[in-house]
């Protein structure tokens, strides 16, 4: 309702990340340490606010671990550990509550900044989950990594 208040269309939230410390700096706005958790109490966010004509971005995707120069940090996990903990409340939230727009991370998978990197958006995202909407980065500013010709070849929009 304030949204709707206030005249704003979008909502950069609801954030979702699977909280891998008790130190990262995003903790107060992620919802659980839990993927299945965090991705159901995001369908249902995203319904709502969606019912009242506002579109949300889901965010960070993905595996954003730290807020405290989390321009250079580098995530490491196997596939099964990023599919079964970190992924799934984002693919619970696009399979589930219809998720449209989705705010990339600044983070490195490995050795791949997230928004520029085609097995996480255009792979995952679009090819298996189905999704149909945009993504966008979470600031395109300063960093010389998040270079935009890699950001739209590998699923940025």
């Amino acid at each position: 309702n304030e949204g709707l208040f206030k005249d704003i269309q979008g909502w950069y939230a609801p954030s979702m990340n699977t909280h891998r410390s008790p130190f990262s700096g995003r903790n107060f706005e992620y919802y659980s340490q839990d993927g299945v958790h965090g991705g159901l109490i995001t369908a249902a966010v995203l319904s709502g606010v969606s019912s009242r004509g506002v579109y949300p971005y889901i965010k960070h995707f993905a595996l954003n671990d730290q807020e405290t120069n989390r321009n250079n940090v580098r995530t490491w996990a196997n596939e099964q550990t990023i599919r079964e903990i970190y992924l799934k409340p984002f693919e619970i939230a696009v399979k589930e509550g219809g998720a449209d727009a989705v705010m990339s991370s600044f983070n490195y998978i490995g050795t791949e900044w997230a928004g520029g990197y085609a097995p996480l958006c255009n792979t995952v995202l679009r090819d298996e989950w189905g999704f149909q909407g945009f993504v966008l980065t979470d600031y395109f500013g300063v960093y010389g990594y998040m270079n935009s010709e890699q950001a739209i070849r590998n699923g940025t929009d």
